[in-house]
């Protein structure tokens, strides 16, 4: 029989610890990487909601820094009625918007989101493409969602890991009038390699 007399594991590089097993079931517990950076405070979001007239055009603009610490970042969206949306990369900001401030899910950490974000509302996909040209970005994401059998549905993405020094918009276009609602997450974090 063989088996494990300690694992130890360190936090800092210098200090090290022994692995615990839970009492009750006696297991190693881990957590998920995402929960963990909510812990360290570098995990953020914001959340929002936009009543659409027909036609009208919701943008988030998103400009990351030009550092190695990039956002790993998901969305979900809850629509009221069918509503068009995208992710462009390479957008440009022609009128920036109303500034979003990041919430970090650790509210007592002072670590402030590196992203710089701001929302801007239009009454039509023209006037969204002259303070938010995409014409030169890359699409990276589309769809539609709220509409027949999938009202009021709720769509999630997957983890996209944003380029460095690179502006996004994130855009939702109401097919027919009603609300948008979203909730945009995203942790910072450097790689170790």
């Amino acid at each position: 029989m063989s088996y494990f007399k300690g694992i130890y594991g360190t936090y800092d590089g210098t200090n090290f610890v022994p692995a615990r097993l839970d009492a009750s079931t006696h297991t190693l517990q881990t957590i998920e990487y995402e929960h963990h950076e909510i812990h360290s405070g570098s995990h953020f979001f914001f959340a929002d909601a936009q009543d659409l007239s027909i036609n009208n055009v919701f943008d988030v603009q998103w400009t990351t820094p030009d550092t190695t610490e990039w956002a790993h970042f998901t969305f979900k969206l809850n629509c009221e009625s069918e509503t068009s949306w995208w992710i462009y990369e390479g957008a440009t900001i022609s009128t920036a918007g109303a500034t979003i401030t990041p919430i970090n899910n650790n509210r007592n950490s002072l670590h402030a989101s590196s992203m710089t974000i701001a929302g801007i509302l239009n009454t039509s996909i023209a006037n969204a493409n002259s303070d938010t040209p995409v014409a030169e970005a890359t699409e990276i994401a589309h769809g539609f969602v709220g509409s027949g059998k999938t009202a009021g549905i709720e769509i999630r993405s997957t983890e996209i890991i944003l380029k460095r020094d690179t502006i996004y918009c994130f855009r939702a276009e109401a097919v027919t009038a009603g609300y948008v609602s979203f909730l945009i997450e995203w942790y910072e974090h450097t790689d170790k390699n």
